[in-house]
């Protein structure tokens, strides 16, 4: 997918439409620390396929603000290296990982993680957290990333999926049988599927991230009116998002390695 602008690129994994709305981003999620992947599921995964935490190399591709990386740092003391294509969320990340004292094992740059990625080296944790189909499809996507894989690395992957037996069509999930098929198909092997999340939880938060994305679109209406059919746009767009992530598609952690 690299045919597509960095700004396109950001603004499909966020679930927008129009690019002008890519400017907009920090301020419409300033009240998030985390966005989409609950880090402590990560963390989860990681202790129960690996052990001597402190030897991990992670990198966190789409990084957001870093709530992912700096909790894993923080807990299991390995190095973790983000990337993001949005400035002033590295920035917030760096200074996040200061304030948690995890600044000399835990950085953060800006860029194009789908060229940004053929200049590093390999890494026993990949991150993909909740940023879509940033390289394509997941035969595309890991054939891109198992060259960056240890030979005994995992990819962390957060999204969701439908049981193949739906009677909905949606267009950017794919039905379980085709998921495993495209990871297979990249010489890759799906050793887990976790998708046991608190659900009430889940809820509350899907509710919670949900008014404050409508809280400051309305801000921002208020001081860019000329924009306001951009930012009622992208309202009605999360509110369908959210009720996709309530009711329809089951989101989950998928755990992928090496054959």
């Amino acid at each position: 997918m690299e045919n597509i602008t960095l700004e396109e690129s950001i603004i499909k994994a966020m679930d927008g439409d129009d690019l002008e709305l890519v400017k907009y981003l920090p301020f419409i999620l300033q009240d998030f620390w985390h966005i989409g992947t609950p880090p402590g599921e990560i963390i989860k995964v990681i202790k129960k396929y690996k052990t001597d935490y402190s030897k991990l190399n992670l990198l966190d591709l789409g990084s957001g603000k870093g709530a992912v990386s700096i909790n894993i740092a923080l807990e299991l003391k390995c190095k973790c290296f983000g990337i993001d294509g949005i400035d002033e969320f590295v920035v917030f990340s760096n200074n996040k990982s200061k304030e948690y004292s995890v600044h000399d094992i835990c950085t953060f740059e800006t860029g194009d993680i789908r060229t940004k990625i053929k200049t590093l080296g390999k890494y026993d944790i990949i991150i993909l957290g909740a940023i879509g189909a940033v390289f394509g499809n997941y035969y595309e996507t890991l054939s891109q990333l198992k060259s960056n894989l240890e030979k005994d690395g995992l990819i962390i992957i957060n999204d969701a999926y439908v049981e193949d037996d739906c009677s909905k069509n949606h267009t950017n999930v794919l039905i379980k049988s085709e998921l495993i098929k495209q990871i297979n198909n990249a010489g890759m092997k799906l050793i887990d599927i976790i998708t046991d999340y608190d659900i009430q939880d889940m809820d509350t938060e899907y509710e919670t991230q949900l008014n404050n994305i409508q809280k400051r679109c309305l801000e921002l209406m208020e001081k860019h009116p000329e924009n306001k059919e951009l930012f009622e746009e992208y309202i009605e767009k999360q509110k369908r998002e959210y009720e996709i992530l309530s009711n329809e598609i089951i989101p989950a952690i998928f755990v992928i390695s090496k054959t």
